[in-house]
């Protein structure tokens, strides 16, 4: 029985999840529809160039369409069966609330991990590419002949900086490369004014180097014209592409990134930390919100689609409220990076369970 409850209560869940994708990414779109059909009409854009730019543009915000869609179905589907008594009956056969949710907690957790792939493998590409035809495409903006402020960690283990990456000549300019040991000690630091890359290996020039046997030891420089070191293997444009938004990089991407910068005490990483949060957080807030979304569609048993629909952006609209409110604040510094993201979906969780409670007993 338990079996076939499941697979009834999942395949409800699926026909709504869908309506409700397809529609909210109907209503997201109209804003990159409309700047793009502008582009076209006012600034003589060519349609294919604002297609790809659309289609490039539209993942990042289809993202937000997971948990609302997840939100919706629960609340039709729970609305529709207390409505009909089917709930009444569960009831009745000793089958708690609990039990019910079981099949939409599994459903939600598959929409949390596809979710969290689609975040993960699509939007910080298509938002690379959305950004590059909007720069380069769109506005005929000419593409910097330098990058600047490089930072990452390359292959041989160094942290390497560059003031300056030109990255069609393969040169570098103001370049400083730190080694560390295994406890987290600067054993050696290689600077140099400029580096050149001959299709295989980095040349530095007019190099300072510098080794620290411990703690306490005194750095040794040694000066020397030209320094080619075979370890490092990243091309000219590896260091030039380290200019990506946080929105334009994988969480490995953007964890490597932060530990670059907080190991070579760059810059303060505290906006970082809270945008490598958000990456797990909202694919989450699938789950939070069919517990949600059950548990309301019960209270209103005699509610249609129309009153299920408005339900469902009140709730939305109050969860990114919160989400707008607390990143701001941990961006500032007034919450852990962690918490600010995490913060409205412990408060959606708590009111979920506490409501689910209330409806079991």
């Amino acid at each position: 029985m338990f079996r076939i409850l499941d697979k009834y209560i999942f395949l409800q869940l699926v026909g709504p999840f869908l309506f409700g994708f397809f529609l909210f990414v109907t209503i997201i779109a109209i804003d990159p529809l409309m700047s793009a059909l502008h582009s076209i009409v006012n600034e003589n854009v060519s349609f294919w160039v604002m297609f790809r730019w659309f289609l490039n543009r539209l993942p990042q915000d289809m993202v937000f369409t997971f948990p609302m869609s997840v939100l919706l179905s629960t609340l039709l589907v729970f609305g529709r069966m207390s409505k009909d008594s089917e709930t009444t009956a569960l009831r009745a056969g000793g089958i708690n609330f609990y039990r019910i949710l079981l099949p939409v907690l599994v459903f939600a957790l598959i929409i949390t991990a596809i979710s969290f792939f689609f975040n993960e493998f699509v939007v910080p590409t298509s938002n690379q590419n959305a950004r590059n035809i909007k720069r380069y495409e769109i506005m005929k903006l000419v593409e910097p002949e330098a990058s600047e402020n490089s930072i990452m960690r390359v292959s041989d283990g160094a942290f390497a900086y560059a003031r300056k990456v030109y990255e069609k000549s393969g040169k570098m300019e103001k370049v400083l490369l730190e080694y560390y040991d295994e406890s987290g000690n600067l054993d050696r630091r290689v600077s140099a004014t400029t580096a050149e890359w001959n299709g295989k290996n980095w040349t530095f020039k007019q190099v300072v180097e510098q080794n620290y046997q411990n703690e306490n030891a005194l750095a040794s420089p040694t000066s020397r014209p030209e320094l080619v070191i075979a370890g490092i293997i990243e091309k000219p444009e590896d260091f030039a592409r380290q200019s990506k938004k946080p929105n334009e990089m994988s969480y490995t991407e953007l964890k490597d990134r932060i530990d670059t910068y907080e190991r070579t005490k760059f810059m303060d990483t505290t906006a970082l930390r809270v945008e490598l949060a958000m990456k797990t957080s909202l694919p989450f807030a699938s789950f939070f919100f069919a517990i949600i979304g059950a548990s309301f569609g019960l209270t209103n048993s005699r509610s249609g689609a129309f009153i299920g629909f408005g339900v469902s952006m009140l709730i939305i609209f109050l969860y990114y409220v919160l989400m707008s409110l607390f990143t701001a604040l941990g961006k500032s510094g007034y919450l852990p990076p962690m918490l600010a993201a995490w913060v409205q979906n412990i408060i959606f969780a708590f009111a979920g369970f506490h409501i689910v409670s209330k409806i079991n007993q």
